[in-house]
């Protein structure tokens, strides 16, 4: 199997192709790949545009021949292209159904991050900025169902309600489960779903997964999933471990987590998710939290109509 780099283009098969995003695929950017066979698929176009317009230049097509887009979760740094190809091409426009309701109405977009009334215009401004616009999907998909080009779905939630990788072939374009660091910044992310999605992809047969960020898998891939699976449950330890011996806020306990990391790690943090980068990490802690209360290791309790987090020894 051939891995031909064609510029920033890397062949993956005859007929696969994978574009890289823009400033190391990190925020607001991701991989894109290609299919180029009997229809010509763009999987999470988000890549940059020029990168887009220039990798289809390689492979002799514009923007006006994608037949399809196929968008592995609502989150902006994946569909934040896909009004552009709109505009350009008559493509149809494929999402898990989980995650329709987010790219076809912006508040429900907005709402799935719980922004407070501070950060949430400034959240409005900059989905903006980078590219949102209310488009209704042409195809909505579920469990196993068969995309174009033979691509079966393999609903994997967790990052999002919606969240899906795509496999043919034994080769997985698993989005955002990227195998770096686990991320369940949203309020519409869910941790035990997430796990439950790790052990479902562990069961598959895969040559290869080729995920949105970081970079692809090629070998050991049970030792991959098995690392990033150990990475969930060291964060969630991490958090529990972090919690004091009397009843905390959510608040509270996340700044606790911001000081436990290393000045490398904040500096990364501020650089990819910026003005927002505290509240990621509020509702990441949240989702941990939720998932430890879920197994009786956590509660919550109101103390003078405010919410506090205490283990249950």
């Amino acid at each position: 199997m051939g891995r031909k780099i064609i510029s920033f283009i890397q062949e993956i098969t005859e007929s696969l192709y994978w574009i890289q995003g823009e400033n190391n695929a990190t925020f607001p950017y991701c991989h894109t790949y290609l299919y180029n066979e009997d229809v010509l698929i763009v999987f999470d176009p988000n890549c940059g545009k020029n990168r887009l317009k220039k990798g289809l230049a390689q492979l002799g097509k514009t923007l006006s021949d994608i037949d399809f887009v196929i968008n592995s979760h609502f989150h902006i740094d994946h569909i934040g292209t896909n009004y552009l190809i709109k505009k350009k091409s008559a493509a149809k426009f494929l999402i898990h159904e989980a995650d329709r309701i987010a790219v076809e109405n912006f508040d429900a977009y907005v709402a799935r991050y719980g922004m407070d009334r501070q950060l949430e215009p400034q959240w409005r401004a900059t989905l903006k900025m980078l590219g949102y616009k209310e488009m209704t999907p042409d195809q909505t998909f579920n469990e196993d169902e068969l995309l174009p080009g033979n691509f079966q779905v393999v609903h994997t939630p967790g990052h999002s309600p919606g969240h899906s990788c795509f496999l043919k072939s034994q080769i997985l374009l698993s989005g955002d489960i990227d195998l770096t660091s686990p991320w369940v910044g949203n309020l519409s992310s869910n941790v035990a779903d997430y796990l439950n999605s790790l052990k479902k992809l562990k069961k598959l047969k895969l040559n290869m997964i080729l995920p949105s960020h970081g970079v692809p898998i090629f070998d050991n891939i049970p030792h991959a999933l098995d690392k990033f699976y150990q990475r969930f449950l060291d964060r969630e330890e991490k958090i529990y471990n972090l919690l004091p011996n009397h009843p905390v806020t959510l608040d509270e306990l996340t700044k606790r987590l911001f000081r436990s990391y290393s000045k490398n790690q904040q500096k990364q943090l501020e650089r990819r998710q910026a003005f927002f980068t505290f509240h990621f990490g509020k509702i990441s802690c949240l989702n941990f939290l939720q998932h430890l209360e879920l197994n009786g290791k956590v509660k919550k309790i109101i103390l003078k109509n405010e919410e506090y987090w205490e283990k249950i020894e």
